[in-house]
């Protein structure tokens, strides 16, 4: 029988459509009874008890709100304590910097494949990129700036590349929300297979992607033909405003030296860990330059598969004598030499619009 009676504060309904409360987290848990068990008696933990026990932990993690217990994502809460933490441990000395970005480093390789197997639709990594972004640009505001060793057109030349970089990642989510959702008519489904030659279905963005890259858990969102270029510009962006905002830094915290006219770079680094504040601008802009690095590597390699006319599924596949080569002695159906193979890309709005107007 349905119950018309308000929750309180602290009630919720279950995943079972059941009235309950968080006081009793623990209660009734079978999942995690059958996971120590399995732990135990030494059988190891199935797929399908790891999938009950997240799903069981992320119905039961809520917080007292107003009209019912509101649900929290332990996973996109997990960034929101680790970058803040591991930043502030590693300011403290050279041997705990070494230390919290080799933890961090392991954590994420292990919470990674954990996650992607058993939470596809998780978001744990867009919170990390987004609380990496915000807590980097605070630190920079209100703990670099007040050096009062930058200048207000470089502060001004750095949001402008912040704000490119997060208008390049809503137009490239936004790409992907135009899409044709699962299960639309034929007729649109035949438009764009056309077009594109192959359509891929995404289980986790609920779109049929043309030429499907892969998808970017970083961004939580599919990148193809239609915003391949995009995303290259944001990884442009971002790699740009790292590596200046991290220039700015170790010259305002450590001794610089002139390597051509106006341009600085960082010389003695030895006194950071004096004071806090210095530790901290250090250490920040350190963990700028390890994204910027990795974001380099995915930028060159974009750069490679959109010129060779393959997606990152196919480079994946080739055998290494041919990733040796660069791929240029694989064999590339879907490409159509360096110069369509980037118009197709940067074009691809054009050829949809075009069908659509011959239709």
């Amino acid at each position: 029988m349905e119950d018309n009676n308000p929750l309180c504060c602290c009630e919720y309904y279950d995943v079972n459509y059941e009235r309950n409360h968080i006081l009793a987290c623990c209660c009734n848990c079978e999942d995690l009874d059958e996971a120590f068990e399995s732990l135990i008696t030494r059988h190891g933990v199935t797929e399908k008890n790891k999938q009950g026990l997240i799903m069981t932990i992320q119905d039961r993690l809520r917080i007292p709100w107003k009209g019912g217990a509101k649900q929290v994502a332990f996973d996109a809460l997990l960034p929101v304590f680790i970058i803040p933490v591991m930043l502030l441990t590693a300011s403290i000395s050279l041997w705990w910097t070494i230390f919290a970005f080799t933890t961090v480093i392991i954590f994420l390789i292990l919470i990674s494949n954990f996650l992607i197997r058993t939470l596809p639709y998780t978001k744990f990594f867009l919170m990390w990129a987004i609380t990496s972004l915000v807590v980097l640009y605070v630190i920079f505001e209100f703990v670099v700036i007040p050096f009062l060793e930058i200048l207000l057109e470089e502060n001004i030349a750095l949001s402008i590349l912040i704000f490119g970089f997060i208008m390049s990642v809503y137009t490239m989510k936004k790409k992907t929300n135009d899409l044709p959702r699962l299960g639309e008519n034929e007729a649109e489904k035949g438009l764009i297979t056309r077009n594109c030659n192959r359509l891929v279905n995404c289980s986790i963005c609920q779109v049929r992607v043309p030429d499907k890259d892969h998808h970017c858990i970083w961004f939580d969102c599919c990148v193809g033909k239609h915003n391949q270029c995009v995303f290259i510009l944001s990884l442009l962006f971002a790699i740009g405003a790292l590596l200046y905002s991290s220039n700015l830094t170790l010259t305002s915290v450590c001794h610089p030296f002139i390597l051509y006219k106006t341009i600085l770079l960082p010389d003695d680094c030895s006194e950071v860990y004096k004071l806090f504040e210095l530790g901290l601008s250090f250490v920040s802009a350190i963990y700028s330059l390890v994204i910027a690095f990795l974001l380099l590597i995915l930028f060159c390699q974009q750069l490679l598969l959109v010129s060779m006319g393959i997606t990152l599924k196919e480079w994946q596949r080739l055998p290494f004598r041919m990733k040796l080569c660069l791929g240029l002695t694989a064999n590339r159906p879907n490409s159509r030499g360096f110069f369509k193979n980037w118009k197709s890309v940067i074009c691809w709005n054009r050829y949809i619009n075009s069908s659509f107007s011959q239709m």
